[in-house]
């Protein structure tokens, strides 16, 4: 069964969180979503909506298929600050396996690039072309990676995409990209999402 980790902290964009979770499950992924340094119990997102993650235990290792950080501009610079979380991607460029990052949170794969110490892989060092919420862009392009202004951009097992209303095109690319163009295809009619990846 493929598998994702969504992360979750104060002020994340609640469609940037929910919508992957709910489009993955529909896709039969094991889907966890995993707090980090929240106050209470849940996070309080960017619309000021109440999500309780599944758990608030970050493995220091890669444990799933694709990790995927949504964006709300707190929620970014918790990811970029955040040693765990920075050590994680890292992990899951350097073992090869899938990182996506939404809105704000591509300056959180940008300054994981920044951190990597000397005993981390070549991969997590590479700086390859994403795209952000264009309040990102030039913090992005400030640090040397190539931006697109493109909805969804697919560089290596790196995928981005700019914010709450490219989301649905994200994860439905997640799905072709690890299971297959049929899988996607499926999930996208019996949501009535085919203009999704066309828009």
């Amino acid at each position: 069964m493929p598998s994702a980790i969504i992360l979750l902290a104060e002020g994340t964009e609640e469609i940037e969180f929910v919508t992957p979770y709910n489009v993955l499950v529909r896709a039969g992924f094991d889907v966890k979503s995993i707090g980090v340094d929240l106050k209470e119990s849940y996070a309080t997102g960017n619309m000021s909506i109440k999500i309780t993650p599944d758990t608030t235990t970050l493995p220091t290792t890669p444990t799933a298929d694709i990790l995927i950080l949504p964006g709300g501009s707190d929620a970014a610079e918790t990811f970029c600050t955040h040693a765990g979380v920075q050590s994680l991607i890292r992990a899951y460029r350097d073992c090869g396996k899938w990182v996506g990052v939404i809105c704000a949170s591509t300056t959180a794969l940008v300054a994981s690039v920044g951190g990597a110490g000397k005993t981390e892989g070549i991969e997590s060092a590479k700086k390859v072309k994403v795209t952000s919420h264009p309040s990102a862009k030039q913090r992005v392009v400030d640090a040397g990676w190539e931006y697109s202004e493109e909805r969804v951009v697919v560089d290596g097992k790196v995928i981005s995409t700019r914010g709450p209303g490219t989301v649905l095109g994200f994860s439905l690319l997640v799905v072709e990209l690890l299971v297959g163009k049929e899988r996607r295809n499926e999930v996208h009619r019996g949501m009535v999402a085919a203009d999704a990846l066309r828009a």
